[in-house]
């Protein structure tokens, strides 16, 4: 994990969007605190920009189970409380945060473990690669066999549950997984006792929305599928992602959105977009610059931003040079731009992607 974040491009934005979680693990639509980086030190403030605790952290995540992992310059992790008081002293070289009561920690030369907020080993693991945090119950991890990457899952005590022969796999939502086939690279689905509901036969597959469909890309175009696997809809555009129940989507003219019934909610013009999320405005990047949209497909803030993140409790993060400061939904600064970069983690929820330390990564 690197110490500093830098605003993501387009590739990485496709990527992760895959990886959420729900309120009960790693994914957290709200905050109701800020956390950012200035004069060596990091700074934990309301939305009104008063203090409520600075430390000399060079990284830290937000808040589960009310403790955060904290980075010391010395480069170890621990765990603080809202006050930044230290609970769990930084005694670790990795960590991921807490999620279903556990996190996924790691000592020089020890191996990967599991800890409670007491910071008791619970589990300790042999032989993996990496493991990510607890979703409904099952973590998946990644071995090598013969060279090979594998992922599978395990259960809350550590023992494999799914044995690890996946290529790659997302995280349980709603009872099931996307998996992709070792063999043919394709993707599917199973559920939570490994058995594959829906086939390998997809080129994209997301994670189910809280609606009961999921976006998925076969060999000819991206579809909306229910949870036994019948098409919903079809959606012909050159890239689709989710973005709650509606989805954003590119065609030759940029960027816009459609609905679930592939119906155009706005225009494809924009040269890059980011979710709606729950707010009613979304990031758009004009000409080289970012603004806000409303659902109708108004630039209500103009463009205008270097950087521009999703609202979440009605403020979003910008960048304008250099610096960073957050605005309401009216454009007007609620926090200066006055912070020199944002919690990595802030950032990655803001996007709807769940936590930036879900992933314990060992090589």
């Amino acid at each position: 994990m690197n110490s500093r974040f830098y605003p993501f491009i387009l590739g990485i934005f496709i990527a992760l969007l895959c990886a959420c979680g729900n309120n009960e693990s790693a994914y957290q639509p709200q905050t109701g605190y800020l956390l950012v980086f200035a004069d060596d030190s990091c700074h934990c403030i309301t939305y009104g920009d008063e203090p409520v605790f600075s430390q000399q952290f060079t990284n830290i995540s937000l808040y589960y189970s009310d403790l955060a992992a904290a980075q010391t310059p010395e480069g170890l992790w621990g765990f603080v409380n809202r006050k930044g008081e230290v609970c769990l002293p930084a005694v670790y070289d990795k960590t991921t945060v807490f999620s279903e009561g556990l996190a996924w920690v790691m000592k020089r030369g020890n191996m990967p473990s599991a800890i409670n907020d007491r910071g008791d080993v619970k589990i300790s693991l042999r032989d993996i690669c990496n493991v990510r945090v607890y979703h409904e119950g099952h973590a998946a991890y990644c071995m090598t066999k013969k060279g090979v990457h594998l992922w599978g899952f395990l259960d809350k005590n550590g023992n494999e549950k799914i044995k690890a022969q996946y290529r790659d796999v997302r995280d349980f939502r709603l009872g099931l997984s996307a998996v992709q086939d070792n063999a043919t690279g394709l993707w599917g689905y199973i559920n939570l006792k490994g058995e594959v509901v829906i086939p390998y036969r997809y080129q994209e597959a997301y994670p189910f929305h809280d609606n009961g469909m999921a976006l998925v890309k076969d060999e000819k175009q991206y579809r909306l599928i229910n949870r036994k696997g019948d098409e919903m809809q079809q959606l012909a555009f050159d890239k689709a992602m989710p973005d709650n129940e509606w989805i954003m989507v590119r065609s030759e003219q940029g960027w816009g959105w459609c609905n679930e019934k592939g119906t155009i909610a706005i225009a494809t013009q924009f040269e890059e977009v980011r979710p709606f999320g729950n707010a009613d405005l979304a990031p758009v990047k004009i000409r080289g610059k970012w603004g806000y949209v409303n659902r109708s497909g108004k630039v209500v803030i103009k463009r205008q931003f270097t950087e521009a993140y999703p609202f979440v409790d009605g403020c979003a993060a910008v960048k304008t040079g250099t610096v960073w400061g957050f605005i309401n939904d009216k454009g007007t600064f609620v926090v200066n731009p006055q912070y020199e970069f944002m919690s990595q983690d802030y950032l990655y929820q803001s996007l709807g992607y769940g936590s930036s330390f879900s992933t314990l990564q060992i090589e």
